[in-house]
This record gives C-alpha cells, structure tokens and sequence, in this order.
C-alpha cells in the first residue's frame, strides 16, 4: 500500500509539473484587428487620396493633350506627361508600402504586448487552431486604438 501510494503521489507531482509549464496559447483574428483598427480607416484613406490625386493629374493633362496641335507639341506632351506620371505612381507605391509596414509593424507589436501582458506564451491566427486558445483579438484592438498607442 505504501509503494502504491508513493507511486501515485509520484505520478501527481509530475502531473503537477507538466500542468504548471504548460504553454499558454492565444489566438487572434487578424481580420477583426485590420477592420477595427483606427488607424488603417484613416491611412486607407491616405491612399485613396493620393491615388485619386494621380487620377486628377491623367484627366487634366488629357485635356491639356487635347488642346495641343502640332505633333511634335504632343510627342514632347507625351514624353514629359509619361516621366511625371511614372513619378507620382512611384510616390504612391512607396507611400503604401511604407504605410502598410507601420500598420503591420504596430499590430505585432500590440499582439506582442497584449500576450506578454497575460502571461501568453504564443500567439497563432485563429483561423490554424480549431480549438482552445484565449482569445486576446479584443484586447489588441484595444491597446491599437488606446491614446498612447498613436
């Protein structure tokens, strides 16, 4: 009886053990960050605008083009026209792409102190787990929106 005891007091404190370093696993749903993430409305629009902007520049230099009457005139339009839209589409490119890098670098960075700050040891999408997980989604979406996340 003492041994069977012994054992199983063994098996318990083991159990215990496992229990205790278990790994915490949080989940998130990115897409529910991104659409409630205060910053992207407004970088989105950012870019809308700034892609709008090129859209004014083709339709006023089109009517510029039109107005135009010799065809060494609209050779050197066309010329000129072609490197400064070729100039304004880079600008945008790198304006979003720049953008997008601080969005995705400010949203890790939030799962990152959201998980540190419950003890979480990692964090997955929660689209790859079927089950289990503690759900942090909310309390990132809150800590990107807090005053002194911005």
């Amino acid at each position: 009886m003492k041994k069977l005891f012994c054992t199983f007091a063994a098996l318990s404190a083991l159990t215990l053990i496992n229990a205790a370093n278990a790994e915490v696993i949080g989940v998130v749903d990115f897409d529910k960050i991104v659409d409630n993430y205060s910053k992207v409305k407004t970088v989105s629009n950012e870019i809308s605008d700034k892609y709008a902007e090129i859209q004014r520049y083709g339709l006023d230099k089109e009517r510029e083009y039109k107005k135009l009457s010799t065809p060494l005139e609209r050779k050197n339009f066309e010329e000129s026209t072609a490197r400064e839209l070729a100039k304004k589409q880079e600008a945008y490119l790198k304006l979003k792409e720049r953008k997008e890098a601080e969005i995705d670098a400010a949203i890790k960075n939030a799962i990152k102190q959201v998980a540190i700050a419950n003890k979480i040891d990692t964090v997955v999408e929660k689209t790859v787990i079927f089950f289990g997980g503690v759900d942090i989604t909310d309390k990132v979406v809150k800590a990107l929106n807090s005053p002194t996340s911005k």
